[in-house]
């Protein structure tokens, strides 16, 4: 095996984690959703949304991560979110 493949399995365990993770949380964001739907509340929080990404900031400075990159993911990831909670408050209506 080549260090660049060895490398390349590093990455794909990597993925994998990543992928289980995201699964996790989408699940709970799922839950968190329908509880939003069930109580007509609003689907986006702009205060935790300021939390979340302050703390991300701290654990991406911590871990040795560039902040900008996370908080680009994490933008993605909680965009997608926010119309899934759309949807959910929409079919409740």
């Amino acid at each position: 095996m080549t260090k660049l493949d060895e490398l390349r399995n590093n990455i794909d365990d990597v993925d994998r984690k990543i992928i289980a993770l995201l699964a996790q949380r989408f699940k709970y964001t799922e839950e968190v959703g329908i509880y939003k739907a069930e109580n007509h509340l609003r689907a986006q929080d702009a205060s935790r949304e300021n939390q979340q990404f302050q703390k991300i900031a701290q654990l991406s400075e911590q871990n040795g991560l560039n902040p900008e990159y996370a908080s680009d993911i994490y933008r993605c990831l909680i965009d997608i979110v926010i119309s899934r909670h759309e949807e959910l408050l929409k079919a409740k209506c």
